[in-house]
């Protein structure tokens, strides 16, 4: 027989080690003593076990009036969400249809986007037309910007904003005396 991971020898050797510290006249005293600190640790855990339950008992009444309404409001946004997932779904196979339709359309016209082989240059290449409109255009916008309306060039030309300006210092060389 065990109790609380207890046996028969581990009860006799605490049985008389507590004759040998507590003495032999005085272990009747002492075995009561402990059984009504037995007694009142165990009414108190019950009182405490009785609180818990009453607390736990009202927190449940609240959380399961909660859940009721957690439970709505899931099944009222599984419903919509269905509904939506629905015509996403309606939606996707438009899209795919028409997509199909595109494609066989694509495969047999010329997108109209493309410069022929024959007529392509290298990047950056300007004809004579392109610069002569191109200089017309840069005039014209610094004429505005001066408010004179002449349309001379700028004594200055600008550099674009990705090119760094730089400058020339002179070092003195310290001479050591």
């Amino acid at each position: 027989m065990q109790m609380f991971g207890i046996g028969l020898p581990e009860l006799m050797v605490i049985f008389i080690l507590s004759v040998l510290v507590v003495g032999p006249e005085r272990v009747p005293q002492f075995a009561a003593d402990l059984a009504r600190w037995i007694r009142k640790t165990r009414a108190y855990a019950n009182h405490l076990m009785r609180d818990f339950n009453e607390v736990m008992g009202d927190f449940e009444k609240e959380v399961g009036a909660s859940r009721e309404d957690w439970k709505e409001i899931a099944s009222v946004v599984t419903r919509h969400t269905g509904d939506v997932t629905g015509e996403l779904n309606k939606v996707a196979n438009q899209v795919e249809r028409s997509a199909a339709f595109d494609l066989d359309e694509a495969k047999t016209k010329e997108p109209p986007n493309v410069v022929p082989f024959e007529a392509a240059r290298p990047l950056g290449e300007v004809t004579p037309e392109e610069a002569d409109a191109l200089a017309a255009a840069r005039n014209g916008a610094a004429a505005e910007e001066r408010g004179d309306g002449s349309e001379e060039a700028p004594a200055a030309e600008e550099k674009p904003w990705y090119e760094t300006q730089r400058t020339t210092r002179t070092r003195r060389r310290r001479t050591s005396e």
